[in-house]
């Protein structure tokens, strides 16, 4: 199958979350999961995604070190201020 030209594999991947939330309009999930169809790129990422997601779904505060949390904080910090 080939990758639906309407959307970019950049736009599918800068979208992704949107998706897997369930946010996006119909129209652009449907570009999306046309893209994903034809694209092996797009597919890996979204499923390093969902894997990413079910990972971190499962840490509780025991798991994760003072250092990985200021390091998490500053990063989120910087993200933030970023807009």
């Amino acid at each position: 199958m080939s990758v639906d030209a309407s959307i970019a594999c950049r736009e599918v991947v800068e979208i992704l979350n949107d998706y897997l939330e369930g946010e996006l309009p119909e129209a652009e999930r449907v570009r999306v999961e046309d893209h994903l169809g034809g694209c092996e790129g797009c597919t890996t990422i979204l499923d390093e995604f969902r894997k990413t997601i079910r990972l971190t779904g499962m840490l509780t505060v025991e798991h994760v070190t003072e250092a990985q949390r200021a390091t998490l904080l500053d990063a989120f910090r910087g993200w933030t201020a970023s807009g």
